[in-house]
C-alpha cells in the first residue's frame, strides 16, 4: 500500500507521500543453494480460520560444525528500497531486514499477545504512557560497537516520528525515550498506546545511535544491525548475507544466504524443483499439485493477515471522491467468492471487512457485497454519471491478478462501468501512484499486518496517500490506537469497520493465501505464512 511519512496520530498530519514511503506488501523470497531430497508435507488453513500462526520446520543433523552451506531463496517481491530501514515499509525489504536488525521483544509464535524477550530481558509498564526495558548486556552491532540504551532511544525516536521523518510512524505514537543508564530505559507515548509492544516487535529494527546520527548515505547502503546474518553483497535484484558468527543468540548455522527476486512464478517453481533454490514464496495455486506430487518438497500455507482489494488514489476519480452511490456502483458490480473459489484459491479469503480476517477485533460486515446488477445499476443511475477509468494491476506478484482482475473488469461492463486495464510490473504501478503525471485511479495491491487492528487500519489514514478526508474514519483510527481498555478498543474498531464498510471508500476483494515451498534438506525456519515472515537463524541444510 502507500503510506506517507507521517504519524497517524501527530497533530500536523502530513498528506504528502514518496514512493520509496509506498508499501506494496507482497512477498519476500527465501533462499538456498542444495539439491532437494525427501517427503511433501502440506499444512493449510482453511479460509477464515486460523493456522499455527508460527511455524518451525524440525532440524534434522547438520554435517558441520559452525556455519556452512547456502540457502538461495526466490523472491516475488522487487528490492526497490534502500537500507534504511526507516525510510520505507517495503515488505520485501522488511523481510531480508529480519535477517539483519533485531528488535526488543519478539513473536515466534506469531501470536501478538505473547511477546518473548529479544534484545530486551525484561520490560514492565509504570503507568498509562510509560514502559520500562531491560537490554542483554552481551549484544554487539556488526561493526563491533556494543549495543546501549542510547541506541535503542534513537531507533525508537525516529521509528515513532518523535525525532524526525520516519516511514514507520504510521505504526506507533510519538515516543520519547529515556535513558537512565547503559542498559535501562523508559519508554514515554504522548498518549496510551495499545499496540506498544507489537510495534516494538514488528515495526522498530534497532541500529546504532552513531550510524542515525550519521552518514545518511552510508545508511542506506551498508545495514549494520545484530542480527544473525550481516550484507556480504548487494545488487538490484540479488542480496547475499553471510552468517554473523559472534551473534548473540548463537552463530547461524548457515554460511551464505541469498536472497533474489524472481517475477515469474514458473521461474521461481523450476528453480526449486531444479535443485537451484531452496525457498520460493507467493506459491500459486495452480503450482500446488505439481509440488505436492513431489516428494523432495514441503509447503507451508494459511491465510495471511493481508488485505488485497482495489485502492483508489484520492483525485483521479472525482466522482468516487464525491459520490458514495457511485463507490457502492462499483462494489456491486462483481461476484468476490467465485474469485477466491475459482481463481485465487488456496487459504485466501473473502474479504469481509477492511481489515484482515485473522485480525484482532475482525467482524464481518453486511451486506456481503457480490455481483447484483440490479443495485450496481440503481446505484450507477443515483451517482449521475459514469466516466471511463484506469484500473492498474501488476504481473508475478500477487497470484492470478491479471486473471482476477479481468474477470471483474467484464462483470464491470455488463452492469454499464467503464474501467480500462493496464497491465505492468510493480515498480511501474508505484511509479504511476505517486507521479503527479499519473493516470491510473485504481489498483490492483495489498497491506500485510503484524494482526492488530492498528496498523491493519492505519494505511485507511491521513498518514497515507489513500485518505479521502473523512474526519470520523481518523477520529475512530486514532481512538483504537490510543484505548487500553481491550472492551472499549473493540467496540471502536467495530465502529471503525462498519463505518468504512459503508463508506466503500476502497474496494475490498480477499485475504490473500500465502504459501511457502522449500527443499525438504532445509529446515529448521521460523516460518510464518499468516504474517509474511520466514526467519533462517535456526535454519539448517540437513542429509
Amino acid at each position: 500500500m502507500s503510506p506517507t511519512h507521517q504519524g497517524d496520530q501527530t497533530p500536523d498530519r502530513k498528506q504528502g507521500f514518496t514512493r520509496r514511503q509506498f508499501i506494496v506488501t507482497g512477498a519476500a523470497a527465501l533462499l538456498a543453494a542444495c539439491a532437494p531430497q525427501a517427503r511433501t508435507t502440506t499444512t493449510t488453513s482453511a479460509p477464515g480460520t486460523t493456522a499455527a500462526p508460527g511455524t518451525t520446520v524440525a532440524p534434522g543433523t547438520t554435517a558441520a560444525a559452525g556455519p556452512s552451506g547456502t540457502i538461495r531463496f526466490l523472491n516475488a517481491e522487487n528490492f526497490w528500497a534502500d537500507w534504511s530501514p526507516y525510510s520505507s515499509t517495503a515488505l520485501s525489504q522488511v523481510r531480508i531486514e529480519r535477517q539483519i536488525y533485531d528488535f526488543l521483544v519478539d513473536y515466534p509464535s506469531g501470536d501478538i499477545s505473547q511477546p518473548v524477550s529479544m534484545l530486551a530481558t525484561d520490560w514492565s509498564q509504570v503507568d498509562e504512557l510509560t514502559w520500562e526495558f531491560i537490554l542483554r548486556d552481551d549484544v554487539t552491532f556488526h561493526d563491533g560497537q556494543a549495543l546501549t540504551a542510547d541506541d535503542v532511544k534513537a531507533s525508537v525516536e525516529l521509528a515513532s516520528g518523535f525525532s524526525g521523518d520516519s516511514a514507520y510512524s504510521l505504526w506507533w505514537l510519538p515516543a520519547q525515550v529515556e535513558v537512565r543508564d547503559n542498559l535501562t530505559l523508559r519508554i514515554t507515548t504522548e498518549q496510551p498506546f495499545a499496540a506498544l509492544l507489537p510495534a516494538l516487535g514488528w515495526h522498530t529494527p534497532i541500529l546504532s545511535a552513531a550510524w542515525l546520527g550519521g552518514d545518511q548515505d552510508r545508511l542506506a547502503s551498508e545495514p549494520n544491525g545484530t542480527g544473525p546474518f550481516r550484507l556480504a553483497d548487494d545488487t538490484v535484484e540479488v542480496k547475499t548475507m553471510e552468517a554473523n558468527t559472534g551473534y548473540w543468540g548463537g552463530a547461524p548455522n548457515i554460511g551464505t544466504l541469498i536472497w533474489e527476486f524472481i517475477q515469474d512464478p514458473q521461474t521461481r517453481l523450476s528453480a526449486l524443483l531444479a535443485g537451484d533454490a531452496d525457498v520460493i514464496d507467493r506459491v500459486p495455486p495452480e503450482h500446488l499439485g505439481t509440488l505436492q506430487g513431489e516428494g523432495e518438497v514441503e509447503l507451508v500455507s494459511s491465510t495471511a493477515i493481508e488485505s488485497v482489494g482495489l485502492f483508489v488514489r484520492p483525485g483521479r476519480l472525482p466522482l468516487w471522491d464525491e459520490n458514495v452511490n457511485f463507490r457502492r456502483a462499483v462494489n456491486w458490480s462483481f461476484d468476490r467468492d467465485p474469485l477466491v473459489d475459482n481463481l485465487v484459491l488456496g487459504a485466501s479469503a473473502v474479504a469481509g471487512s477492511f481489515i484482515p480476517t485473522n485480525t484482532l477485533y475482525y467482524q464481518q460486515q453486511e451486506p456481503a457485497y457480490r455481483f447484483d446488477q440490479a443495485m450496481a445499476e440503481a446505484e450507477l443511475e443515483a451517482a449521475g454519471d459514469n466516466p471511463e477509468f484506469e484500473l492498474w494491476v501488476a504481473e508475478g506478484f500477487q497470484p492470478r491478478a491479471v486473471e482476477v482482475i479481468q474477470a471483474m473488469v467484464a462483470q464491470m461492463e455488463q452492469v454499464g462501468l467503464s474501467p480500462r486495464i493496464v497491465t505492468t510490473d510493480v515498480g511501474a504501478l508505484i511509479d504511476d501512484v505517486f507521479s503527479e503525471t499519473g493516470t491510473g485511479a485504481m489498483y490492483h495491491l495489498s497491506w500485510a499486518t503484524n494482526g492488530d487492528p492498528a496498523p491493519a487500519s492505519a494505511v485507511y489514514s491521513a498518514a497515507f496517500a489513500w485518505y479521502f478526508g473523512d474526519e470520523r474514519l481518523q477520529e475512530l483510527i486514532d481512538l483504537g490506537a490510543t484505548t487500553p481498555d481491550p472492551a472499549q478498543r473493540q467496540q471502536h474498531y467495530e465502529d471503525l469497520q462498519a463505518h468504512m464498510w459503508e463508506q466503500v471508500w476502497h474496494v475490498p476483494l480477499y485475504n490473500s493465501d500465502f504459501t511457502i515451498a522449500h527443499s525438504s534438506n532445509v529446515q529448521g525456519m521460523l516460518i510464518q505464512p499468516n504474517v509474511l515472515r520466514t526467519d533462517f537463524h535456526t535454519a539448517e541444510i540437513v542429509a
